[in-house]
């Protein structure tokens, strides 16, 4: 918050309220009235963190990962599939939190997870398509992507 004799007050004191008005407007009205005598934007935002936020996502991450243990192709096509678990993997992105010592901590990291998040892929598809698996298996390297599908010509083998 800048001096009230600073240039730039007048113009914060404006966009402050602003957004206090947004945070508050987009609550319920139960919760936002909480928050009705916080003098900035920053203090809604802390306070509102503090109170409803769960930092560890312990639940978020139970749920997520809970879908992904029984989550199988199914019905599905390959393409759904794939999109489903991609939705999937990104919340895992979103709840996971680390604390890295240096950056080639979370590069080996991230290839850990890329390799798992691809044997879950293969563990999931339906088993008419273990031969689509093997030549999945024998591409180097070995990623999970958009690509994937094309390469292996994955749509054919879902019209058949």
């Amino acid at each position: 918050m800048p001096e009230t004799t600073e240039p730039g007050f007048r113009k914060w004191k404006i966009e402050n309220g602003m957004i206090m008005s947004w945070l508050i407007n987009s609550m319920n009205n139960d919760i936002g009235e909480n928050f009705l005598l916080f003098g900035t934007a920053k203090d809604i935002w802390d306070a509102a963190k503090e109170t409803y936020s769960s930092s560890e996502n312990t639940s978020e991450l139970f749920q997520v990962e809970s879908a992904l243990h029984d989550f199988r192709q199914g019905e599905q096509s390959v393409t759904q599939y794939y999109n489903t678990l991609t939705r999937y993997w990104q919340q895992l992105d979103l709840f996971e939190t680390h604390s890295w010592k240096c950056s080639d901590d979370a590069a080996t990291y991230r290839q850990i997870v890329e390799q798992k998040r691809l044997f879950k892929f293969f563990l999931g598809l339906n088993r008419e398509l273990d031969d689509v698996r093997g030549r999945i298996m024998g591409i180097k390297p070995l990623q999970v992507s958009g690509r994937l599908f094309q390469r292996l010509g994955v749509k054919k083998v879902e019209r058949k």
